[in-house]
């Protein structure tokens, strides 16, 4: 058993998809009693204060989200740098009471508004922050100061001497607390964590390519070494993602010796359910040896053939600088909970399309394809489409009024019926798994989730909306068909004129 063993990952897929009976014939009460604290928070641990006057980026979101920063050994981080780079990736940006509940809504997106995702800081070489290991706290802006010393050598050992992360004046760690998603989704939460593991990253490279700040985001890495160095129990808590910040020309030293984290955290709620489903995907992705690391840092995937298409429909996009700051669209995002069924513009499709599909750096190569149902933009035919990422031009599959496919496909929600346009992330899994295991599942998911994140921060800084959704998976791939034969689908991301018009 392990990574290897592929059948682990079909058979969660299988069992964690929707139908229209499965969605029916389960049902699931929320127990509020037991709602999951939002916060990870370590009551003796020394606090760290981070600066509250951030001054978050005015470069045009379109611009930020399309930038490739090279390495730059004379680019310094500071801590006003490092700050924006995690605010923007998942601070806390305002608090409404819905229904007699307190929610609090970050930077990010998050299925269910429920955060499962943390973030560690391994800093090394950032202007006024002493060398240690830190927990992130969005609750209150600062970090919990959790190891002293320099540990980018121990992290980048653990996945194979990346050198990104040899040479990281910072590395950041991304994990996923399971039951925070699971309360509501149950053993199909696995798959959401990497959603929103994913729309954080959007953001924190977003974040990052505007401080000039370079970043790459790893997955290959042993998982063992991790969970002992942040003092995490896999089973609640997974490692999700790294990513190496930033490039210094001085070598990192020898990292300490790991010694038991005897720090304790705040229980999440009164009880805990755990999914033997979730447990055992989770279990059988791990990379437990230096050799597994290696093999799946080198696997290789080659693109599959896409037919052409002398039809292919390439559109204008908008400026750049057409769009809202980086940090404006932040600040006001959110999830639209409903659209009136009006056009966006070509032009706007397709500098969003354009904007959020770009790869990003990343150990891992392409892994998604993005098809959209087209309901409503203003030069542009109603339909099907699938989006050439390399050519960036919308191939025409299927003509037709679909907005009550699309509806029907994302659970029966008004959303996709009412919505300009659905984007759909789709994968051949199998294709995936057979060149990278088990761990490939959770990188289709994460991928996914960058785009979709991406996205999102488009649309907004269009003064347009988008939300996240679920789906119906077969129906979803037979709507498709034949294109998609052989893929499943991954994210929705719905697109539109929200029905409330969007604060600034």
């Amino acid at each position: 058993m392990g990574n290897d063993y592929i059948e682990a990952a079909r058979v969660f897929h299988e069992i964690t998809s929707h139908s229209y009976t499965s969605v029916r014939s389960s049902p699931h009460l929320l127990d509020w009693d037991i709602k999951p604290l939002p916060y990870k928070i370590y009551p003796g641990a020394a606090s760290v204060p981070l600066p509250r006057d951030l001054n978050l980026s005015s470069t045009p979101a379109l611009a930020a989200l399309s930038s490739y920063v090279p390495a730059d050994f004379s680019a310094s981080i500071g801590t006003e740098a490092l700050t924006r780079i995690l605010f923007c990736a998942d601070g806390l940006t305002r608090r409404k009471q819905v229904g007699g509940e307190d929610y609090h809504f970050r930077a990010a997106p998050s299925a269910g508004a429920l955060y499962p995702i943390e973030i560690y800081v391994a800093a090394g070489s950032v202007e006024g922050l002493e060398t240690g290991l830190y927990h992130f706290s969005p609750a209150d802006l600062r970090m919990a100061g959790l190891r002293r010393g320099d540990w980018r050598g121990y992290i980048a050992d653990a996945a194979a001497k990346r050198p990104s992360l040899l040479r990281a004046r910072a590395v950041i760690a991304l994990s996923a607390i399971y039951w925070r998603s699971e309360w509501k989704y149950r053993a199909r939460a696995y798959r959401y964590c990497y959603w929103d593991a994913g729309t954080m990253l959007a953001n924190l490279l977003a974040a990052a390519a505007a401080e000039e700040i370079s970043a790459e985001v790893i997955t290959a890495f042993a998982d063992p070494a991790l969970e002992t160095l942040l003092g995490i129990d896999s089973d609640r808590e997974g490692m999700v993602a790294l990513v190496a910040l930033g490039h210094t020309d001085e070598p990192t030293g020898l990292s300490p010796v790991v010694e038991p984290l005897a720090l304790e955290t705040i229980p999440l709620s009164s009880k805990e359910e755990s999914y033997p489903d979730l447990v055992k995907i989770h279990r059988e992705s791990r990379l437990l040896t230096p050799e597994q690391v290696t093999a799946v840092a080198e696997a290789k995937l080659d693109p599959a053939p896409a037919p052409s298409n002398a039809n292919a429909l390439h559109l204008e996009t908008v400026t750049s600088e057409e769009s809202a700051g980086l940090g404006e669209t932040i600040l006001r995002r959110g999830s639209s909970r409903a659209f009136a069924q009006q056009a966006i513009t070509a032009a706007e499709l397709a500098t969003i399309m354009a904007a959020s599909s770009e790869h990003p750096q990343a150990d891992f190569p392409m892994l998604t394809d993005s098809y959209l149902i087209v309901n409503a933009a203003d030069g542009m035919q109603p339909g099907a489409y699938y989006y050439n990422r390399r050519e960036r031009a919308f191939e025409l599959l299927k003509a037709g009024n679909f907005r009550g496919e699309a509806g029907y496909l994302c659970l029966e929600q008004p959303l996709g019926m009412d919505c300009a346009a659905l984007i759909v992330y789709m994968a051949d899994l199998e294709r995936t798994l057979q060149a990278f295991g088990n761990r490939g599942y959770g990188d289709a998911h994460l991928e996914a989730g960058i785009h979709g994140g991406r996205a999102y921060l488009a649309a907004y800084s269009l003064g347009r909306g988008a939300t996240g959704l679920t789906f119906y998976d077969d129906d979803t791939t037979k709507f498709f068909e034949p294109h998609a034969a052989g893929k499943s689908p991954l994210l929705m991301v719905a697109l539109g004129i929200p029905r409330s018009p969007i604060k600034s």
